[in-house]
């Protein structure tokens, strides 16, 4: 639905002065897209929604009512996976940090928990003496070197031998079987996708003919972006076009030649959830401090996503009814409620602006939701707006008593 003060001023007098506007319907859409774009290549494929991007549980059952897969890695998003219905097949769980009981719960339901350390690998062995009833399976992550800088932290290293030894030990197991291998590094970047897939190359001559049953790519896809956005990038954003060519067409040539090609398994999070969430906030006040101009808003920077602040994101100021308050600015600075120095959510803003006006960011379903504290206020709301007008309340505000509920 198209926005418009009116519009916005409404859902303010309701609901506050700032509050995450979703549209389910940009979300589907995406899914859709990204999954024809690879299975017209590769059929093989499935997505694996990452929920830690944005576990709003309305854009997780959408994932689950599609046909795709949950992607987890603590047991909150366990229980909200097994909680909106997702099946234990349907569930891939990464992450370096899993308790036993955990791992237990999804092997004995028949999901994909990915191994990222030795320490797992124990606890596999643990749960194959109690259940010597069972065949189970589980997955295994590789530590890939592409020319990052850093070395990643994740997963069984393969220049060391550490992923085929580690391979070797769980298949020694008279009922467990690694059937899957999961490779992800969180670059965006088409090159880096390239090497991710000759990296797999690499792999699969340690493992001549092994049968795995899934390869999951991880995640790390780049949604669709606001030509704002493109240009602050020192790289052409890939499509899911793009990807597609290089991961599906990649897992095609790979696989050409065998009976029983493994499932390609995607875990995109920001491709899906970025562009289907908008964030609402109000002009406070706008002031001079020395030669600059700052509007104060109703919102923050860390709830937009604190860990990306060298990107801006796309904006739309919806101009208050009181025309004649409206000046015009050159390199205005808009700033948020909270006392740190550093939280702006945008800079050097040129154009008409006055209290009372909305400023409305884009792209920023990525991280937003999941990662904000509640700091200084408490959390706002995440609404959507239906095609008859009214809107939907995805999650109510939080309330001083929701936050002080918990200390003694």
């Amino acid at each position: 639905m198209m926005l418009n003060y009116e519009i916005l001023n409404d859902l303010s007098r309701k609901y506050g002065d700032s509050f995450y506007l979703l549209d389910s319907s940009v979300f589907t859409q995406n899914y859709g897209e990204m999954l024809h774009a690879f299975t017209d290549i590769y059929p093989d494929t499935r997505i694996a929604y990452s929920y830690k991007t944005n576990y709003t549980p309305r854009l997780c059952r959408i994932i689950n009512d599609q046909g795709g897969a949950a992607e987890i890695v603590s047991e909150m998003e366990l229980w909200l996976a097994r909680h909106i219905g997702v099946a234990g097949k349907d569930i891939y769980y990464n992450g370096p940090y899993k308790k036993a009981q955990f791992i237990e719960e999804l092997m004995l339901l028949g999901g994909h928990v990915n191994l990222d350390a030795e320490y797992e690998i124990e606890i596999v062995e643990e749960i194959a003496r109690k259940h010597t009833d069972c065949m189970l399976q589980v997955g295994i992550r590789c530590n890939v070197e592409i020319g990052q800088e850093i070395p990643s932290r994740f997963g069984f290293d393969v220049a060391s031998g550490a992923l085929q030894k580690a391979v070797e030990r769980i298949n020694l197991l008279p009922n467990v079987h690694v059937s899957g291998l999961h490779c992800h590094i969180p670059f965006r970047t088409l090159d880096s996708y390239i090497k991710r897939m000759e990296a797999l190359k690499d792999i699969l001559k340690i493992f001549p003919g092994y049968q795995w049953d899934y390869i999951s790519l991880g995640g790390g896809y780049m949604g669709k972006v606001d030509e704002q956005i493109a240009k602050q990038l020192s790289y052409e954003p890939p499509t899911f076009d793009d990807y597609a060519k290089t991961v599906a067409g990649g897992m095609k040539d790979l696989f050409s030649g065998s009976e029983k090609r493994p499932t390609l398994i995607i875990e995109p999070g920001s491709a899906l959830a970025a562009n289907a969430v908008r964030y609402v906030t109000r002009v406070v006040n706008i002031k001079q401090a020395r030669d600059k101009k700052i509007a104060s808003l109703s919102g923050s920077t860390y709830q937009v996503n604190p860990s990306v602040k060298d990107i801006r994101r796309p904006i739309t100021v919806y101009h208050s009814e009181n025309g004649s308050a409206q000046k015009d600015y050159k390199h205005l600075d808009m700033a948020g409620y909270t006392c740190i120095e550093s939280d702006y959510l945008y800079k050097d803003y040129c154009g008409a602006l006055a209290v009372d006006d909305f400023v409305v960011f884009g792209n920023v379903g990525s991280y937003s939701v999941v990662m904000k504290p509640p700091f200084i206020l408490p959390d706002i709301p995440i609404l959507e707006l239906m095609e008859d007008g009214s809107e939907s309340v995805i999650k109510r505000a939080q309330t001083p008593e929701d936050i002080f509920m918990y200390y003694d």
